[in-house]
């Protein structure tokens, strides 16, 4: 999409406290609109709820502005963006009677917790990050021309360990060396942090040697499907993980979007899926894929170490400002 003018997408949330404070949280706001059998809000009543100065049409798109947001929904599309962060909705956007209608559950589990994150209700107070590097042992994950995923999950999150640390937060690495952990062990670990999030490191790869840039990965809400890869564990069954819904969306944002800003790759968006290392974790949790390493020209950036401090400094400085917007 096009970049819109609009101050730097570095910290969505800090940006749109000044405004959306103001919003009403009474459920009697919402004017729902049932469509095959799907409960939806329409855009105009999202802009009146949110205060949202301007909401213009131009063609299938739907574009809410303000002096600090641009949102950008289309017809017929999974696709959002917020201050040009890519955000994959659970649902398309629906065409209304000339407007356009988005689903409950995608206003309440990702627009809400990403513009209004101190109205998430209970928050957890946490003090401590679990960061858990892929793979392992005799799980090398994705190879490149110049090593393998395990070894830069490592390297990345022994980077983060430091920076996360030097930012006053404790640490807790899965593992620290190059050793294969089974994914329960690391949810156990995960859950055995009482004041915790969950940061799982990983790097990309595909047969389509084009594909490059960043992609960053929450659990679906229960009822929908992942808007990547398997949807497995069914869509109806509520999982461990979905008592954390908005704060998994509100941690997945921070992160990515300060990664997008300061390293400049590909916006490859915000993404659900139903991977085991989610699923079990009763904490804040997100998977970063920082990445492709059968992109020829991707790999050789995440082999230079430099780049890896860059990107251990980010999701730190993302840490920081994710615990002030929760307000914990």
């Amino acid at each position: 999409m096009p970049c819109f003018s609009v101050r730097s997408s570095r910290w969505l949330f800090s940006l749109l406290f000044s405004f959306l404070l103001a919003a009403s949280a009474q459920a009697g706001d919402w004017q729902i609109v049932t469509k095959s059998g799907r409960e939806y809000v329409s855009a105009q009543n999202v802009a009146k709820f949110y205060k949202i100065e301007k909401l213009s049409k131009s063609g299938n798109d739907f574009i809410f502005q303000h002096p600090s947001l641009i949102m950008k929904w289309t017809t017929g599309s999974q696709k959002m963006y917020v201050n040009n962060i890519l955000f994959n909705l659970s649902f398309s956007i629906e065409p209304h009677g000339g407007g356009a209608l988005i689903s409950t559950v995608d206003l309440a589990k990702l627009i809400d917790p990403v513009v209004r994150p101190s109205f998430i209700k209970k928050p957890i107070i946490f003090d401590t990050v679990v960061v858990d590097p892929g793979h392992g042992g005799h799980d090398p994950g994705a190879t490149g021309k110049h090593g393998v995923e395990k070894d830069y999950n490592l390297d990345l999150s022994l980077r983060l360990k430091a920076a996360l640390q030097a930012r006053g937060f404790k640490v807790v690495m899965t593992r620290s060396d190059d050793r294969f952990l089974e994914l329960g062990h690391r949810v156990a670990i995960a859950n055995a942090q009482k004041r915790s999030i969950f940061i799982s490191i990983h790097h990309n790869s595909t047969k389509a040697r084009s594909a490059k840039g960043v992609e960053t990965f929450a659990l679906p809400p229960q009822g929908t499907a992942a808007t990547h890869g398997s949807s497995r564990s069914g869509w109806s069954t509520a999982l461990s993980g979905n008592t954390r819904d908005a704060e998994n969306i509100a941690l997945a944002t921070a992160v990515h979007s300060h990664v997008i800003n300061d390293l400049k790759p590909v916006d490859r968006g915000i993404k659900r899926a139903r991977f085991n290392v989610l699923t079990g974790i009763t904490k804040p949790a997100i998977l970063y894929e920082g990445g492709f390493l059968t992109n020829a020209s991707e790999a050789a950036l995440i082999h230079d170490a430099a780049y890896r401090q860059r990107a251990a400094e980010s999701i730190a400085n993302a840490v920081v400002k994710f615990k002030s917007a929760v307000g914990r």
